[in-house]
C-alpha cells in the first residue's frame, strides 16, 4: 500500500498500478502432492492482473487472491 501510494505520487501519469497478490497453496516441489491449486490454477491471479486492461485505476496497492481484492 505504501509503495502504490509513493508510485502514485511521484509517477502520477504512467498508469501503474501496484499490488500484492496471493497464487494460494500451489502443488510444488516445496508445497508437495497435498496443495490444492494445480501450477497452472495458481497462475490465475498473477497473470489476472498482469492483463489488466488499459486506463483503469483499480485494483491499486492491494491484496488480491483467487481475483478478488482481500481485507489485510
Amino acid at each position: 500500500m505504501i509503495l502504490a501510494r509513493r508510485l502514485s505520487k511521484e509517477r502520477p501519469n504512467d498508469e501503474i498500478l501496484l499490488n500484492a497478490c496471493c497464487p494460494g497453496w500451489v502443488r510444488t516441489d516445496m508445497a508437495g502432492e497435498a496443495a490444492e491449486k494445480s501450477p497452472d490454477e495458481g497462475a490465475v491471479t498473477p497473470v489476472y492482473l498482469a492483463l489488466l486492461p488499459p486506463k483503469i485505476t483499480e485494483p491499486h496497492g492491494k491484496f488480491v487472491s483467487d481475483k478478488e481484492v482481500q481485507p489485510w
